[in-house]
C-alpha cells in the first residue's frame, strides 16, 4: 500500500511537473532566447504589415478608380451643360432670315420716314403754334426712340453670342417685336 501511495505521488508529481514545464516553456523559451525570440516576433509583425499594405494599396486603388470615375462623369455633365448652353448663344441661319425680321425692318424706315415727313407738313401749314408743335415733336421722338428700342431688341435676339435663347423663343421673341411695330406704325 505505501508503494501504491508512493506511485501515486510519483505519477501527480511527474504530471504536475509536465503541466507546470509545458505552461512555462513559452516563458521559459523567452527568457533563453530572447534575441531569437524578438526577432520571431518582429519577423510576424513585418508579415502582417505586408498584409495590411496589400489591402490598403487595394483599397486606395479601388477608392482612385471610384475618384476618376466620378470625376470623368462630372466632367462629361460640365462639358454637355457647357456644348448646350453655348449652342442657346448661336442663333441658327434660318432665324435670321425669317421674313418678319426684313418685315419689322422696313416697318422702321416706315415710321421714320412718315414721322419726318408728318413733322414737316405739320411746319409748312403753319396751323399750329409753338407749343402744339414742340408736343407734336416730343409725341414724335417718344415714338423713334420705341422704334430704336425695337431694333436694339431685334439685334440682339438675331446676333449670335448676345442672347442665351432656344430658337422657339428667338421666334415667339421676334413674333412680339414684328406685332408691336406694326402696332406703332397704324
Amino acid at each position: 500500500m505505501k508503494m501504491r501511495c508512493m506511485k501515486r505521488i510519483l505519477l501527480l508529481a511527474t504530471v504536475g511537473l509536465f503541466a507546470l514545464l509545458s505552461s512555462n516553456a513559452q516563458i521559459a523559451d523567452e527568457w533563453l532566447n530572447q534575441k531569437a525570440t524578438q526577432k520571431k516576433y518582429l519577423l510576424q509583425q513585418i508579415a502582417a504589415l505586408k498584409v495590411y499594405l496589400g489591402y490598403a494599396k487595394k483599397g486606395y486603388n479601388i477608392v482612385n478608380g471610384g475618384i476618376t470615375t466620378i470625376k470623368n462623369i462630372k466632367n462629361g455633365d460640365l462639358n454637355l451643360h457647357r456644348d448646350f448652353f453655348n449652342s442657346l448663344k448661336n442663333v441658327n441661319p434660318a432665324i435670321r432670315r425669317y421674313a418678319k425680321v426684313a418685315d419689322i425692318i422696313a416697318y422702321q424706315v416706315k415710321i421714320i420716314k412718315q414721322t419726318k415727313g408728318t413733322l414737316q407738313q405739320i411746319r409748312e401749314t403753319k396751323q399750329f403754334t409753338e407749343t402744339e408743335m414742340d408736343y407734336c415733336k416730343q409725341v414724335f421722338d417718344n415714338l423713334l426712340d420705341e422704334c430704336m428700342k425695337t431694333v436694339e431688341e431685334l439685334i440682339l435676339v438675331t446676333t449670335s453670342g448676345k442672347l442665351e435663347m432656344k430658337d422657339d423663343e428667338r421666334l415667339k421673341r421676334i413674333d412680339r417685336l414684328y406685332t408691336d411695330v406694326q402696332d406703332k406704325y397704324s
